[in-house]
């Protein structure tokens, strides 16, 4: 979101009179009331006795301030510190929907303070003894707006949307956050604050319990201020001090090589990378409502379809159905199997169905991976019984995957549509997988944009873009095997791309021995090429398998062919590409070494598990798996991140009216003004590209589209 549509959305200070109305989606009934107060009193002496016993108390000297005057005096020493540590306090974790109720602050010379503005009792009625929002909020200000001061904090993307949609301001210097530094340092540990300041600073001697534990089904503005502070105030001097025990490794001029890299990919990918994602999570993107609902109608009617197909082949069981009286007790003597039930389902496939077991570890599985099994058992078999059989299994799946996109997508989506801003949001992990790799959770904004089903395209196109506004998207084309080829040097892969060529029927041919056209998805006069098409596909599963350690046998088992077969192909392809060999061993070695591999920016993926002497251990052979797709994976995650960046602070960008609004893996989408789709386009594309070659000095290339909604088939 840029600045003035942030600014646009800025709300004045809430007004007592109005904390019922905000606090109107927490149901706050007089049952709740009840609750809550019951809830709050034995919280409280829980509190009261942990105080007295010692066990709860603040870390340094702690302030409650309440007045504006006194928050002036303690904001302008933190201007001439340079810096200062801040931290909201609301209702709940929603931005959209819930209120501000304090800041806790901290900076050097000063104690930790906790500032409270929106504390109420039950009935939501204003409590003595703070200041009003409006009056925090015109101190506050001026002070967020000012880049020479550095702001700390632990999870900073939060509390600077906060202040974006609840005031209008974003937070003009996000310095640190403890959090992502945390990750950065070591993404194997727990990265809360409690549990972070207590391994470190404490030497794990004190508790990873948080104090707001003991409140959690309680609003904070219906906490005593008084007993909120001493967990207010502590927040803010505990990220200080975990602030000063990273920067001693995370530094330019840190002893070790490793923590100066460490600390390159902090300064200059994670922490500019905070702004990118604030600014994508609160603009949202919109729905087409219409095209759900008939969505909806249409996967509704193919679940049924389905159900009723899986109905009529079950039909044929019922006396057997009826003589098991642990199915009959499930179904309420109806015989009618719920297929959702793994517990009816199992009694369905082995008891009424006789099936033999095909997983040792679930020897009564229902799941996927055992249907797929059990499907190949019966094509192999190769009668008309097993031909019904896979029928049946094809109808079941397909009943629950219709439920499945029901629930987690159709319905779901323009259930959670944010009124206030016309859009749905999503919460971008910046360390959602440990490689560094993006990821989207939908734990309070309830949307995950990186998992709407690609395979479904149907669902992608409930997204749409704003009126006036087009969707950009850019892709980049093989960007894992780009940095394969890049990380290995292998000569014949890096040739491949830059001479425009397609590497996986290059591979092909080297595996096959067989002209490159013989092994292209099309002749070069535009013909299909069947076999081509055949060889590439599998040279492609190959060298996946290869980049994420797949086994001869799921290779093999992609193509209905054993694992000595796929085993020849991988062979073929090492002796073809001796350095992808030659690689792996190195990586391997490295992480037996140091216990961790590095991306091409020196970002660290910790593998201690590689250093077990035993290589049979199971812990050794799942690191083994994750140390060449480390390094691969995490380096494409650092690549789109600083094509994010570049994106972002390009001129163009804010002059153009462009809004990066989705991330899935190697796909980045814009909203683009109609008028200035081509100079967007540009920019999105040409960035990637330059951002691309830049770190790998291969050439890139970014398929791109501009569509009206996901997916649209344009």
């Amino acid at each position: 979101m840029d600045r003035k549509i942030a600014l646009d959305m800025g709300r004045e200070a809430v007004s007592y009179e109005d904390i019922s109305a905000r606090l109107a989606h927490k149901k706050v009934s007089n049952v709740a009331v009840k609750r809550n107060r019951n809830t709050l009193i034995r919280g409280l002496e829980v509190v009261n006795e942990l105080v007295k016993s010692g066990r709860l108390k603040a870390e340094g000297e702690i302030e409650v301030i309440r007045t504006p005057e006194r928050l002036e005096a303690y904001m302008a020493h933190a201007k001439a510190n340079g810096e200062y540590v801040v931290d909201v306090e609301t209702t709940g974790l929603d931005v959209y929907k819930d209120i501000l109720v304090g800041l806790c602050l901290f900076t050097p010379g000063e104690p930790g303070a906790y500032v409270p503005f929106n504390h109420t009792d039950l009935e939501n009625k204003r409590v003595a003894g703070q200041m009003s929002e409006a009056e925090c909020k015109a101190v506050m200000i001026p002070y967020l707006a000012d880049k020479n001061i550095r702001v700390i904090n632990h999870n900073i993307k939060f509390d600077d949307k906060n202040f974006i949609f609840q005031w209008g301001q974003r937070i003009a210097n996000v310095w640190w956050d403890t959090e992502i530094a945390a990750w950065v340092l070591n993404e194997n540990e727990k990265h809360g604050l409690k549990p972070l300041y207590n391994k470190y600073i404490l030497n794990g001697e004190g508790s990873d319990e948080d104090f707001g534990d003991l409140f959690s089904d309680i609003p904070a503005n219906y906490l005593p201020i008084d007993i909120f502070s001493i967990y207010g105030a502590n927040d803010g001097f505990k990220t200080w001090a975990l602030y000063q025990f990273q920067k001693e490794y995370l530094r330019e001029d840190a002893g070790r090589k490793d923590y100066q890299r460490l600390y390159w990919v902090f300064r200059n990918i994670e922490m500019p990378l905070i702004d990118v994602c604030a600014d994508m999570e609160l603009r949202g993107v919109e729905i087409r409502e219409d095209y759900a609902k008939e969505l909806s109608e249409t996967f509704n009617q193919e679940m049924a379809e389905a159900e009723a197909k899986c109905d009529e082949y079950v039909k044929a069981f019922e006396p057997y159905i009826k003589d098991h009286a642990g199915l009959m007790r499930l179904t309420k003597g109806t015989c009618k199997i719920n297929y959702n039930s793994p517990s009816q389902m199992a009694c369905l496939f082995y008891d009424i169905f006789g099936l033999k077991a095909v997983s040792r570890k679930e020897p009564r599985g229902t799941g996927d991976k055992i249907i797929q099994q059990l499907r190949r058992r019966a094509k192999k078999a190769g009668t008309k019984k097993g031909e019904r059989f896979i029928e049946f299994l094809d109808n079941y799946q397909r009943y629950k995957e219709c439920g499945k996109l029901l629930g987690t997508y159709i319905d779901k989506i323009p259930a959670v549509k944010d009124e206030k801003t016309n859009a749905v949001h999503t919460t971008f992990n910046q360390y959602g997988a440990r490689t560094g790799r993006f990821s989207s959770s939908d734990t309070v904004t309830k949307v995950n944009l990186q998992n709407i089903p690609s395979h479904e395209k149907r669902i992608r196109k409930i997204f749409r873009a704003r009126d006036g506004y087009k969707l950009v998207g850019g892709d980049f084309s093989q960007i894992e095997p780009r940095v394969l080829a890049f990380v290995s040097g292998d000569e014949h892969m890096m040739a491949a791309y830059r001479e425009g060529k397609d590497l996986y029927a290059i591979m092909g041919s080297k595996v096959y021995g067989l002209p490159y056209d013989d092994c292209r998805e099309f002749y070069p006069d535009g013909r299909v090429n069947p076999e081509g098409k055949e060889r590439r596909t599998t040279m492609k599963s190959v060298l996946l398998g290869i980049m994420y350690e797949r086994g001869a046998a799921a290779i093999g088992e992609q193509f209905d062919k054993g694992a000595q077969w796929a085993q020849e192909l991988i062979d073929n392809f090492y002796r073809s590409f001796p350095k992808v060999a030659q690689l792996r061993l190195k990586i391997e070695k490295l992480a037996e070494e140091y216990g961790y591999v590095t991306t091409i920016c020196g970002r660290k993926r910790r593998l201690p598990d590689m250093q077990i002497s035993d290589h049979d251990d199971y812990r050794y052979q799942e690191a083994h798996r994750q140390s060449l797709n480390s390094v691969i994976q995490g380096s494409s995650a650092d690549i789109m991140k600083l094509a994010m960046i570049a994106i972002y602070n390009d001129p163009r960008y804010k002059a153009l009216d462009c809004h990066m609004v989705i991330t899935v893996h190697d796909e980045l989408i814009m909203e683009v003004p109609v008028a200035n789709i081509k100079a967007g386009a540009e920019l999105l594309t040409s960035t990637m590209k330059r951002v691309g070659h830049d770190l790998i000095s291969l050439p890139m290339s970014v398929d791109f589209t501009v569509e009206d909604y996901w997916y649209q088939d344009n």
